[in-house]
């Protein structure tokens, strides 16, 4: 397997940005109106909390390079990793229409970001622009909002391979939406908050990932995926046991 680089960045007429301009009626997101209210390709250290959970909700954040995960206090205080975002994806659009945050997103590694000042939309943009940009972002909002019922179900799946291989095929699909590889892609996040997000114990996503090695359905060289054969990681999850 080719060794992936440990950041990559996003085209930008594969990311969420670009669209935002285009909507607009601008050919590029480099000369507009967006200027005013965006912050491009920001640099990011590994860890650097982007938005925290409580604090005042203003700025939409596009993950140009690098990767950021997200998590939430949840009942008895524990925390709850609720998702990643992967280069070309829009951070923070959980929070549109909520006075605060409500997770606490941070970088999973060194990267840049493209930060737009949501809280100032309506006192920089014509009419007709922001109307043309909260219809986008209504869009985009509904489209992590099918994310989010994608994870959700998860936990109804039964078997620790079908949420392994629900999981390594979604974020393929994602990479292939912004113009990545899909077959061959680099996990960022720890085999422990994989094992969160997941509903599962660490040794299980591990000894999970083992076994559909074994059958020669990935291949691992240590965060590095390589996908095989996506038609029986797609079996799995149509698969009907009682087993766990």
């Amino acid at each position: 397997m080719q060794q992936l680089k440990t950041t990559s960045a996003v085209m930008c007429r594969n990311c969420a940005l670009y669209q935002t301009a285009r909507v607009l009626g601008l050919e590029t997101p480099d000369c507009s109106s967006l200027n005013r209210i965006v912050l491009r390709d920001h640099p990011v250290a590994k860890n650097e909390v982007l938005y925290a959970e409580g604090e005042p909700f203003r700025y939409l954040y596009l993950i140009h390079s690098g990767s950021c995960i997200s998590d939430a206090t949840m009942l008895g205080g524990n925390r709850q990793v609720m998702g990643f975002y992967l280069p070309g994806e829009l951070a923070g659009i959980e929070n549109i229409g909520q006075k605060n945050c409500n997770h606490t997103t941070r970088a999973l590694e060194k990267g840049s970001i493209c930060q737009l000042d949501f809280s100032a939309l309506d006192t920089t943009l014509s009419k007709e622009e922001l109307i043309n940009v909260q219809k986008y972002l209504l869009g985009s909002a509904a489209q992590h909002a099918r994310q989010l019922q994608w994870e959700r179900s998860l936990t109804g799946m039964q078997t620790a391979e079908q949420r392994v291989a629900a999981f390594l095929l979604n974020i393929a699909g994602r990479l292939h939406a912004r113009g990545f590889p899909d077959h061959q892609f680099r996990l960022p996040m720890s085999r422990e908050a994989i094992a969160d997000y997941l509903g599962l114990a660490m040794e299980t996503v591990i000894r999970t990932l083992k076994s559909l090695e074994s059958r020669k359905l990935i291949v691992i060289q240590a965060k590095n995926i390589e996908i095989v054969d996506d038609a029986s990681l797609n079996e799995l999850l149509n698969a009907k046991t009682g087993s766990r």
